[in-house]
């Protein structure tokens, strides 16, 4: 029962918003990936063509794949400082505690627009962009880079009597000029064990490069392992930034490729309808998603479903998402949305442009 509740909260951790990385497919993947000679571009490809299983290739050409939107600069409707919590249950006769508590934060972006001589001076004095990052990285003059950061942490009188006691922070560096990876971070605090994973995303080697190391074990040695970089390719938490910015076109299968955990995937989220739904704030236009990330070659090897349900406007805030597999169902609702009612609906946008647009004659 304890294997069964851990589990739960780590698989909804990443899948409502983060990435915590216990599915059994990634498990797979790295048992694969051990047998052959991971280090060189031969096996790297090998590896990517298995992830990429006929699942997930025959989910996505059942539909029109969406054209992705990765140019920003302009109109980017997510501001910096939005901070949204999420509160995990867990249902599974009878009973229906809560798991957990995710939070997810869009830091801004990050000045690095400096001369390659001062950008090395100050990086040599300064601390890392990610604090525990455990390996070098120093961006390039030109880069945009947006900070993102999601915790989860487990809550809950039912796992404390379990013994469950498990905290995740994750952050990720993207480049705001397609909005594609160029750092990932995971620090995953579970009972005693206490492991720092951080990925590098090289599009000069066209490679993620991942490291992880036993905070536990200071003097051991860190785990490198080497995967395939696809161009535009995201971490879990960049992908479910990335799913917001896209145009939600009903019947659209939004399709890209994604690291995390030492593993590559493909990433399919079907928009499924627009429709109503009953919140803390009463009755919200919203758009109506299907992540298609559960069967095997997928990030979750059992066999589910999942919806999730995002505002029909600009920032498409997520408001809620339900998972549910055989055993239990999961669900992870927006816990400060009643506290601000601010998400503006679709219609009330486009009133309140059209009322800042300056009239004739002044």
């Amino acid at each position: 029962m304890k294997r069964i509740f851990s589990t739960s909260l780590l698989t909804m951790s990443l899948l409502v918003l983060l990435g915590a990385g216990q599915a059994g497919a990634q498990q797979s993947d790295r048992t694969q990936a051990d047998k052959a000679q991971a280090d060189t571009p031969q096996a790297l490809k090998a590896q990517a063509g298995e992830e990429q299983t006929a699942n997930s290739t025959t989910a996505a050409s059942n539909y029109q794949i969406a054209p992705l939107r990765r140019d920003f600069k302009n109109s980017f409707p997510i501001p910096k400082g939005e901070k949204l919590e999420y509160e995990l249950k867990l249902s599974r006769f009878p009973i229906y505690p809560v798991i957990g508590v995710v939070t997810i934060e869009n830091l801004g972006e990050i000045a690095v627009r400096q001369t390659p001589i001062e950008q090395t001076s100050q990086v040599k004095k300064s601390e890392p962009l990610i604090n525990g990052l455990n390996l070098d990285f120093t961006p390039a003059p030109d880069e945009q880079i947006l900070h993102l950061r999601g915790i989860a942490v487990s809550k809950g009188m039912f796992l404390a009597i379990a013994g469950i006691d498990a905290r995740y922070r994750f952050e990720t560096l993207v480049d705001l000029r397609d909005f594609s990876a160029r750092v990932s971070f995971k620090e995953s605090k579970e009972g005693k064990k206490h492991l720092a994973q951080s990925a590098i995303f090289d599009p000069s080697e066209q490679q993620v490069k991942y490291l992880t190391t036993d905070l536990n074990k200071p003097d051991a040695p860190p785990r490198a392992k080497p995967l395939e970089r696809k161009d535009g390719m995201l971490g879990l938490l960049s992908a479910i930034y990335f799913v917001r910015l896209q145009k939600l076109k009903e019947g659209q299968m939004i399709s890209f490729p994604v690291s995390t955990d030492e593993a590559n995937f493909q990433f399919d989220v079907l928009v499924s309808k627009r429709e109503s739904l009953k919140t803390d704030c009463g009755n919200v236009k919203a758009v109506r998603l299907e992540p298609k990330l559960f069967g095997p070659g997928r990030l979750i090897s059992r066999q589910g479903e999942m919806t999730m349900w995002v505002s029909d406007d600009s920032k498409h805030t997520p408001l809620r998402l339900v998972a549910k597999t055989s055993s239990y169902t999961v669900t992870a609702k927006l816990l400060n949305f009643k506290e601000k009612c601010n998400i503006i609906e679709q219609d009330e946008e486009k009133t309140q442009k059209a009322d800042e647009k300056p009239q004739k004659g002044n």
